[in-house]
């Protein structure tokens, strides 16, 4: 469904990807893994259409994607930092939201639980609850790629396993989701294809499985597997 040919990134004569190449499966729920400064953001921001690419091309459902607006209809992003208007009131703000997307997800607001914050200034909500609020804008929609670069910061573990529950009966309603995650654990539990990056290169790139077997020393969970391939 989703291809990068070649992608490469300058910021200030430093390379941030350099020229990777990478077919997301369709339906698939993929992490991008990495350690801080390896381009994860970056290629996220370049795969939903807010950062501009150096060369190498994009192609959706075999589409070379010549304009923003052709991502637009096929992707929807979450970034990592996103201001929403601190001095609305939750309901507010999402009243403004369903009005201009002319759309509104009642079961993704249930699930989310936004209604019992439906009082509440989003200046005053915890770190938890303004994710779930930026979440609902990334998923309350019915675009076929959900693109979300740390979606489970501010999340205990109660919470984290509500929210990768939505994911995952969102994937199964065929939505395909592609995520930047550095929580290891929670990687290895929601994602079945993975993308090791390092430097702006892609160090591996597979199933858990895949990876397992390309990495064979006894590693049994993703951590080991991302910590072998970082010192080759």
């Amino acid at each position: 469904m989703i291809e990068l040919r070649e992608i490469s990134k300058t910021y200030l004569k430093a390379k941030i990807l350099n020229n990777i190449s990478l077919i997301i499966p369709e339906n698939s729920i993929t992490g991008i893994i990495g350690p801080n400064g390896a381009g994860k953001s970056t290629m996220l921001k370049i795969l939903a259409g807010f950062e501009n690419h150096d060369t190498g091309n994009i192609y959706i459902e075999e589409q070379k994607i010549e304009s923003f607006r052709q991502i637009k209809s096929h992707i929807s992003y979450m970034p990592e930092k996103m201001s929403v208007y601190p001095e609305y009131f939750v309901d507010e703000f999402l009243d403004f939201y369903h009005a201009s997307i002319d759309y509104k997800n009642e079961d993704l607001l249930d699930l989310l639980s936004l209604k019992s914050v439906y009082n509440k200034q989003i200046k005053h909500l915890s770190k938890g609850w303004h994710q779930r609020l930026k979440l609902y804008t990334a998923l309350s929609n019915t675009k076929p790629i959900i693109v979300l670069d740390e979606p489970f910061d501010g999340f205990d573990p109660l919470q984290l396993r509500d929210i990768i529950d939505i994911f995952k009966k969102q994937n199964e309603q065929g939505k395909t989701f592609i995520m930047s995650i550095h929580q290891l654990t929670y990687a290895q539990k929601i994602c079945d294809y993975f993308v090791l990056l390092n430097d702006g290169d892609i160090i591996a790139k597979g199933s858990f499985d895949k990876l397992k077997n390309q990495f064979p020393r006894n590693k049994n969970s993703l951590e080991e597997i991302f910590l072998e391939a970082l010192i080759r």
